[in-house]
């Protein structure tokens, strides 16, 4: 995806048409380490314990439309989220968890 868009960047420096630019979406086990209702606060807490603040409304959780965010880790397999998870709890978040999940744009 950066190759793509230093493409794009290039070619928009030169006069070219550029092609529109489509993010990829992002499937498979998450741990979640917590929800919060601004991305303000789902970012300090995966400053803290590790992973990145997602929206959910741009996925296929039950919870999209409720303008929440996450801080989750992943991408990845059942048996890698189950880690990150561990590692959460490690970091004394007790209600981490793994689901399969899609995001979408991200």
């Amino acid at each position: 995806m950066k190759k793509l868009l230093t493409y794009c960047t290039i070619f928009a420096a030169l006069g070219f048409t550029t092609p529109t630019a489509i993010a990829a979406d992002s499937c498979g086990y998450f741990a979640f380490a917590g929800a919060y209702s601004t991305f303000n606060r789902a970012d300090r807490q995966a400053s803290r314990v590790g992973g990145a603040a997602w929206g959910l409304d741009s996925s296929n959780s039950p919870n999209a439309g409720k303008g929440l965010w996450v801080v989750a880790k992943g991408p990845g397999s059942r048996t890698q989220a189950n880690n990150w998870r561990r590692q959460y709890r490690n970091k004394g978040v007790k209600g981490a968890y793994v689901a399969k999940r899609c995001f979408y744009g991200e």
